[in-house]
């Protein structure tokens, strides 16, 4: 097996957003200018897409994805190089799943991995920007985020043979199993934990601990390395990712504008007592 994917995972409005900003602008452009175009070099694993091949071997298995016993047979196959359309031995891949197994059938594999970075967030701040993402009330999203089985949707693809009726799952499980299952394992691989509230207000050193990790790794480096972490600076500040999204829009946004506000603490000021317990 190859280690081909790199993981960048997350629970939902952790700041994957804001990391996958500065990797992308990092890794695939000149001078670290970031735009909304270069984000899409992250691709996210759970596209409708990626499922097509499984209409052809098993046509009565493809109309059952929406059951987890059918769908975690494949997820090995959906990870693979072939099925990710990649040849080389390092992608990036963006990730809400839980790190977890259904009736021992596991979710990915550590032989699959070449690395990855999670970042997570106070989960109380976590509840309110996915009541506004979402359009629940705080207390739906508090018992979402409390809740062992819960999952999202997957993402739909214009290239989806899958009929919009069968819905897979994207298996994110309560705030904290997710957590503990990306940084708790005993996986290998490199690896690097990232908080959400360092990445924000400690964001220059945040950046350079992040290259640090690639350079240590993988002997990652960059031409005009300094030019490039101020650009990243510069083009990923949160007033400037609002403004852009205002005038040109975000595709990740569903109510609403995505990126909201950004600060930590939020909850302070929002939560009831019984919210915060």
């Amino acid at each position: 097996m190859s280690k081909h994917i790199f993981w960048i995972a997350s629970y939902p409005k952790s700041g994957s957003t804001l990391l996958r900003a500065i990797i992308s602008s990092l890794f695939f452009s000149t001078d670290g200018s970031f735009t909304f175009e270069l984000i899409k070099s992250i691709r996210t694993l759970e596209l409708k897409k990626r499922l097509n091949f499984i209409k052809e071997s098993n046509p009565d298995n493809f109309l059952s994805l929406d059951k987890l016993s059918v769908l975690f047979d494949y997820w090995l196959d959906i990870q693979s190089k072939l099925n990710l359309g990649f040849k080389g031995d390092f992608m990036f891949i963006k990730t809400h799943h839980a790190l977890t197994k259904f009736k021992d059938k596991p979710f990915s594999i550590e032989e699959y991995c070449r690395g990855y970075l999670y970042i997570l967030r106070d989960p109380r701040d976590v509840a309110i920007s996915w009541a506004n993402h979402a359009n629940i009330s705080l207390s739906e999203s508090i018992d979402f985020l409390t809740n062992d089985l819960a999952a999202t949707r997957w993402n739909e693809s214009l290239s989806a043979l899958i009929p919009k009726e069968v819905q897979p799952a994207l298996i994110l499980s309560s705030w904290d199993k997710n957590v503990n299952s990306w940084t708790q394992n005993n996986w290998k691989c490199p690896k690097m934990i990232i908080r959400f509230e360092d990445l924000v207000y400690d964001k220059e050193n945040m950046i350079r601990k992040i290259i640090n990790f690639f350079y240590k790794n993988y002997k990652f480096n960059s031409l005009n390395l300094e030019n490039k972490i101020n650009k990243i600076m510069e083009t990923t500040d949160f007033n400037k990712l609002q403004k852009n999204e205002k005038e040109k829009g975000f595709s990740e946004a569903l109510n609403g504008p995505f990126f909201r506000s950004g600060k930590k603490d939020q909850w302070k000021e929002v939560l009831t007592k019984d919210q915060i317990k």
